[in-house]
């Protein structure tokens, strides 16, 4: 039988394990309130397509496993990525996805792929001429030259482990695999781009032509062309020593921001707007 003293104890220990209890419950449905209203943010913002990984995921792992949904995927050819990789790593926009986005590439059997060259050539023109090769050392597709903002034929690979070869420049080694047990069912295109997160300062070339490409203004130019931004992810990328605010010059600004994006007009028309997207941007 228990005394008062022991009673009184044991009622004590009872109301502070419930009021224990009942302040986790609060904070477990502060914390359900918080992601619920998380998933209302801006669609430029959040990748609502859970399939499709998200620019942050993309740009850390440097790989990117596309759903069959997606009918054709367009590998981007960043700035700058004419530099060797060796020994002229701070000249390039980041040491991630830093030639083509992204490096290591997964799809379904089917899906179509298509280079788009963004590497500014203001005082040099640095055209690229991309091969793939498979396990073999076969080459089954090459782009032929590729000029600045242009983008190449489409190709459609049979499933296997594929190299992505540079003929002109030292590159970072990277990767294509087309899945065997996953079939492309869809005609979404899907991609990724490169732009300066902030306005920078000076937006013209060498040859005194204004270029307005920012974060923002690329929000509008997508929406307004019918594009939708599936997730963003802002970087900072500045390990040139001897460069003024340490980002090499050409790409004008060591903040940038990888975006993800989607479209289903017809591809031709997309790959226009996109080309001039690229003409856009700021880097020279």
């Amino acid at each position: 039988m228990l005394g008062i003293k022991s009673c009184a104890s044991y009622l004590l220990i009872t109301i502070s394990a419930f009021t224990c209890l009942f302040f986790l419950s609060d904070i477990e449905q502060m914390s359900l309130a918080y992601a619920s209203s998380s998933l209302t943010a801006p669609t430029t913002m959040i990748n609502t397509t859970n399939s499709i990984p998200n620019a942050e995921s993309v740009h850390i792992s440097e790989s990117m496993k596309i759903p069959s949904s997606v009918g054709t995927f367009v590998i981007l050819i960043a700035n700058e990525a004419h530099e060797n990789w060796s020994d002229e790593k701070h000249k390039l926009i980041t040491d991630k996805n830093s030639y083509y986005v992204p490096t290591n590439l997964a799809i379904a059997n089917g899906t179509a792929i298509v280079f788009l060259n963004a590497d500014a050539p203001w005082d040099t023109p640095h055209p690229h001429t991309i091969e793939i090769e498979d396990n073999t050392g076969d080459i089954v597709y090459s782009t032929r030259q590729l000029d600045y903002t242009n983008s190449s034929t489409t190709a459609t690979l049979s499933p296997r482990v594929y190299s992505v070869m540079n003929n002109d420049y030292e590159t970072k080694d990277a990767t294509i695999t087309v899945l065997a047990n996953e079939t492309s069912s869809g005609n979404l295109i899907l991609g990724a781009f490169y732009t300066s997160t902030n306005q920078v300062e000076n937006i013209e070339d060498n040859d005194g032509v204004s270029h307005p490409g920012s974060l923002q203004y690329f929000r509008e130019e997508f929406n307004s062309n019918r594009f939708d931004i599936l997730s963003e992810h802002d970087f900072t990328y500045a390990t040139c020593d001897y460069c003024p605010g340490g980002f090499w010059p050409d790409n004008k600004a060591g903040e940038h921001t990888l975006l993800i994006f989607s479209t289903e007009q017809p591809l031709a028309e997309a790959l226009d707007k996109l080309e001039e997207f690229v003409r856009d941007n700021v880097y020279i």
